[in-house]
């Protein structure tokens, strides 16, 4: 495997407590972009630091409501710091996913015309990403919950509901196959997709089975 300076894992640790700061504490981005940035010049074929590094300009954009034109910038930047990612560890399936994902989400600033257009070119990736690696959990795990977060209109229940099933279905064979920290957002968001796809007795068994689980998580909480 390749080397992983301590540095850079100290920076990349520290940009993750900054990015899981709880809601209602005042974050500061440039400190927070500072420390992923040594993080991504220390150890640039990681793709944790590059996506908390998105993560920040997706937050910004998520601050505004949808079609706000201050959107658009903070939705680009993010996606061109995931690209600069793909570009560095082309094998990486979690900045494959994360690209993905990102561009879904730019459909949340274009104009009615375009956002389709985002739509599509995100789950391109995604499919790509599945495709490349079906046996990795994130990329599952992040085309799932992506397809629980888009409109009805674009009918991604069920791939939702496929992907974040397989997602639980890894957990259960291997235990080491997917990390504890992702397992609670896994099953609220495999409810949500249960509940999308008018399946509402498994998405009420599913997010007892979560919270059953992980009584303390936060996700628990918003079930």
């Amino acid at each position: 495997s390749k080397k992983y300076p301590y540095d850079a894992r100290t920076a990349t640790y520290l940009g993750h407590v900054i990015d899981t700061t709880p809601p209602g504490v005042t974050i500061d981005d440039v400190f927070d972009e500072q420390v992923l940035a040594r993080a991504i010049e220390l150890s640039p074929l990681r793709a944790q630091a590059w996506y908390m590094l998105a993560n920040i300009s997706l937050r910004k954009a998520d601050a505004f409501p949808a079609g706000d034109p201050r959107q658009e910038k903070y939705y680009r930047e993010a996606i061109a710091i995931l690209e600069r990612a793909v570009t560095a560890e082309p094998t990486n399936p979690a900045a494959l996913a994360w690209l993905g994902s990102a561009q879904v989400r730019k459909a949340r600033s274009a104009s009615i015309f375009a956002a389709p257009g985002w739509v599509k070119k995100g789950f391109n990736t995604l499919d790509e990403a599945v495709e490349r690696f079906p046996d990795v959990f994130i990329v599952y795990m992040v085309r799932g919950i992506t397809a629980t977060q888009v409109p009805d209109l674009f009918r991604k229940a069920p791939v939702a509901v496929k992907d974040l099933s397989a997602v639980v279905a890894m957990k259960e064979k291997n235990a080491t196959a997917v990390p504890d920290t992702q397992m609670p957002s896994v099953y609220l968001h495999l409810g949500r997709a249960y509940r999308k796809n008018g399946q509402t007795a498994e998405a009420r068994a599913t997010w007892e089975k979560g919270r059953s689980a992980y009584p303390a998580a936060p996700e628990a909480r918003a079930i």
